[in-house]
């Protein structure tokens, strides 16, 4: 049983890459079989530019991000199409992560397990509904255009630890990038490499419930 005179410790997890498969290949192959050109043609095209960093921090409008989208891409089609392909990009979850997750083992070292996500109106409400039947395995979400930061900046792990009541050392994170992990640590939040959720299981027993996580 956690004790109720010490810091609220939060397990972090990841949505894209770890609580759900994507690839957003997927999404490129869409938009090219929709305008009927190349697939590789729209590979190069294809940035992760200032647009796209300001559509997940929630600074632009769908419509506005859509369009720029249509100019970077040289494809002429139109919003509905690109957000299908937008939308295209997901897979499936884990049974294995979603059980542990919710195993007594985990919730007894955690007072929270909650999603973090660096994602865009658009790709939160379509995954919410795809995934309605497994979310509630987590007690909340934090998305990063809800925010207006994203990881790992300090700004969206303080904005996170402070929903909770705690500080960033007492956060726990699960995230499938290593850059994200490595600044997590460098921010004083332990941070675990996501491969699979048996490794995740034996990452989560060295952390004593009776000690602080930092």
């Amino acid at each position: 049983m956690l004790s109720s005179d010490r810091p609220r410790r939060v397990l972090l997890v990841d949505m894209g890459g770890v609580f759900f498969s994507y690839s957003f290949l997927k999404a490129l192959d869409a938009w090219a079989d929709a305008a009927g050109q190349d697939p590789e043609q729209l590979r190069e095209r294809w940035l992760i530019d200032a647009p796209f960093d300001a559509f997940e921090r929630g600074e632009i409008e769908p419509a506005v991000y859509l369009a720029h989208l249509r100019r970077l891409l040289a494809v002429d089609l139109s919003d509905e199409q690109l957000e299908a392909g937008w939308n295209s990009i997901y897979g499936t979850t884990d049974p294995l992560l979603l059980a542990l997750l919710a195993a007594p083992a985990v919730r007894g070292r955690f007072d929270a397990v909650v999603g973090v996500s660096n994602t865009n109106v658009l790709h939160a409400a379509f995954w919410r509904r795809l995934f309605r039947e497994e979310l509630p395995v987590l007690d909340t979400v934090h998305c990063s255009h809800e925010i207006g930061a994203t990881k790992p900046g300090a700004a969206f792990f303080d904005h996170v630890a402070a929903a909770h009541h705690t500080t960033r050392e007492h956060l726990v994170l699960v995230d499938d990038i290593a850059l994200v992990t490595d600044a997590a640590t460098e921010l004083g939040i332990r941070a675990h490499a996501y491969q699979d959720p048996a490794a995740l299981a034996s990452y989560l027993i060295t952390l004593d419930p009776a000690k602080d996580c930092s």
